[in-house]
């Protein structure tokens, strides 16, 4: 692994692991989606939470039929963090799928501003702030006892220092 992503990998396990109102963390370049960190770290556990290689769903369509859509989470995020709604396959992050419930094209934390997405899943969430050239996403489990203010909390001062630093 090259010493800046492992840098990342320990900068995410920081600012969103450490304190635990995160269990699992992922940054991805906006270019294209594909995370390039996670944490936490230890056995690269972060990267079984996170994602998952391309894999088939059977998704609902408009009509009510199903069919059977190959899901690529790299172009799923890209495609959320640019048009802060879900693709037509919806957002899938490491083989989980999470429905987008608030966006916000201006979050702001202190002097920063970023777009924030939130999406859900039964008992979980991902918290995810898009910054100038980063996509960053922090995931919480309630059964875990974390909550989706916490880690929220906790990934907009993260991504208020990644904004500082030009990221």
């Amino acid at each position: 692994m090259a010493e800046e992503e492992a840098s990342w990998d320990q900068s995410l396990e920081e600012w969103l692991i450490t304190e635990g109102y995160c269990y699992a963390a992922g940054m991805a370049q906006l270019e294209d989606g594909a995370f390039y960190a996670a944490a936490p770290q230890e056995a690269e556990a972060g990267w079984g939470f996170i994602f998952k290689e391309d894999h088939e769903q059977m998704i609902m369509q408009d009509d009510m039929s199903e069919k059977k859509m190959t899901i690529n989470e790299a172009s799923a995020l890209k495609f959320a963090a640019e048009n802060l709604k879900a693709p037509p396959e919806g957002l899938w992050l490491g083989g989980q799928k999470y429905k987008i419930t608030r966006t916000d094209k201006e979050y702001q934390v202190g002097d920063q501003t970023f777009i924030y997405i939130f999406a859900a899943a039964p008992k979980k969430g991902v918290s995810i702030a898009v910054t100038k050239t980063q996509i960053i996403c922090a995931f919480f489990d309630e059964e875990k006892g974390q909550t989706a203010g916490n880690c929220t909390k906790a990934l907009a001062a993260y991504a208020e220092w990644m904004v500082t630093e030009g990221y």
